[in-house]
């Protein structure tokens, strides 16, 4: 699809935690679909980008800029900078965050953070290239992005997704849900959870937006074989991914003398105790921990995978997924799912009908699962076919950005929308 040329109103600032991030390619393909849909994006970045870096996140590394370190030179100087830019954006903003310390005072160190981020944004950033503020997570970019707006006196929003929603480390809530002219959510599961926790949130605010991929980037029937059947598993190395469970159900897929091969792509803090797991179940020359790959590198995995099991549980600070991207990127190419019913895992996978769905925890039924999916032909083909045509529908990044993007262009009064007929004019709305 060719590219739109930017509407100069069309100008809008992501605030993000980290980019580029392997862990959050959706928000890089996000973007990039609305870029193409005409919208100028300005990459607000908190931390600095990991040392992987996909292919497709280069080009945007031009339009990011990087807030410096709270105590840094050009962090103090901005504080006073800021004031004769804006100063009665300044003053709101100040005022904005020193209320809300008052009401919370155990998020004092979040908006000073915050409102120094704000003040350097502020004198770096073109203000013609900040017309709107979108942040992603309603945690620290969130709190970023609603002082931000005030400085600047435009509209602020969010993105919702899952530890935000389901932990208690999203600050100063009720005040990013009031100034937000709207708020959204990747699943009905979060949508009903914001609900759930904050009745005065405006239901006509909040809008269910999925994510998407871009589907030219998986052709089906591209398979090529391992020398076993391989296992493919998708994640960050921590707690809420339930790796533990996947290596217990392997042992007891390998203690059948099923021949297999299990592929944990992802790093994080877990690995040294996933490590000492796979030895002490003797899984060393079954299960594997390649670390984070490139695009590139998992679309070829992905060619060679004959399963995707991905079994999450709850952590125990409550935390969990919403739903993985990477269960959508595996049916998008043609491979079995096996999952856990753990948050809105259950809006995609349906057991038995797009891939097969067990109880988070339970080894033994994981193994089960997995087993069947590798030796029944008939059911994987079946698994398979129905799980491509249910991303096709619901998952298509085109036509989700397409949602937000039109929401966008209302917000900024754009003249001319949908610059492509069709798709970008459809809104999902709770």
């Amino acid at each position: 699809m060719p590219e739109q040329a930017a509407e100069p109103r069309a100008r809008i600032a992501y605030v993000l935690g980290q980019f580029p991030s392997v862990s959050e390619t959706f928000i890089l393909r996000e973007i990039r679909a609305l870029q193409k849909l005409g919208f100028n994006i300005t990459i607000l970045s908190m931390q600095p980008g990991a040392e992987l870096i996909h292919n497709s996140a280069r080009p945007l590394l031009q339009h990011t800029r990087y807030r410096p370190r709270s105590l840094s030179w050009a962090s103090v100087a901005a504080l006073f900078r800021a004031v004769l830019y804006k100063p009665f954006g300044y003053l709101s903003a100040l005022g904005m965050a020193l209320s809300h310390a008052i009401r919370e005072p155990g998020a004092i160190r979040e908006l000073i953070s915050a409102f120094a981020a704000a003040c350097y944004f502020v004198v770096t950033v073109r203000p013609g290239q900040m017309r709107h503020i979108h942040a992603h997570f309603a945690t620290y970019p969130s709190t970023v992005g609603l002082l931000l707006a005030e400085m600047l006196g435009v509209g602020f929003s969010m993105s919702c997704h899952a530890r935000d929603i389901f932990t208690d480390e999203a600050r100063v809530m009720r005040a990013k849900l009031a100034g937000a002219e709207f708020i959204s959510v990747c699943t009905n599961y979060g949508a009903d959870r914001l609900q759930r926790q904050h009745a005065m949130l405006n239901s006509g605010k909040l809008k269910v937006i999925r994510h998407g991929i871009d589907f030219t980037e998986f052709v089906p029937g591209s398979h090529r074989d391992y020398r076993v059947p391989l296992i493919l598993s998708v994640g960050r190395l921590i707690e809420k991914k339930g790796f533990p469970i996947l290596l217990r159900a392997a042992a007891i897929i390998a203690s059948e003398g099923i021949d297999f091969e299990l592929a944990i792509i992802g790093e994080g803090p877990q690995r040294e105790e996933l490590e000492q797991l796979i030895n002490g179940l003797a899984l060393t020359t079954k299960v594997h921990l390649p670390g984070e790959q490139s695009e590139d590198e998992m679309m070829a995995v992905y060619r060679m995978a004959d399963l995707f099991a991905l079994t999450p549980i709850v952590a125990e600070d409550g935390d969990r997924d919403g739903l993985p991207n990477v269960i959508i990127e595996a049916m998008a190419a043609d491979i079995p799912v096996v999952a856990t019913n753990v948050g809105a895992i259950g809006e995609l996978v349906l057991h038995e009908e797009t891939g097969l769905l067990a109880q988070p925890g339970n080894a033994q039924q994981i193994a089960q699962y997995i087993e069947h999916a590798l030796v029944d032909r008939d059911l994987r083909s079946r698994l398979v076919a129905n799980a491509r045509y249910s991303v096709e529908r619901h998952y298509d990044i085109t036509r989700n950005a397409g949602q937000l993007g039109s929401i966008f262009a209302e917000l900024l009064k754009l003249r001319q929308w949908p610059p492509i007929p069709g798709e970008g004019s459809r809104m999902t709305t709770r």
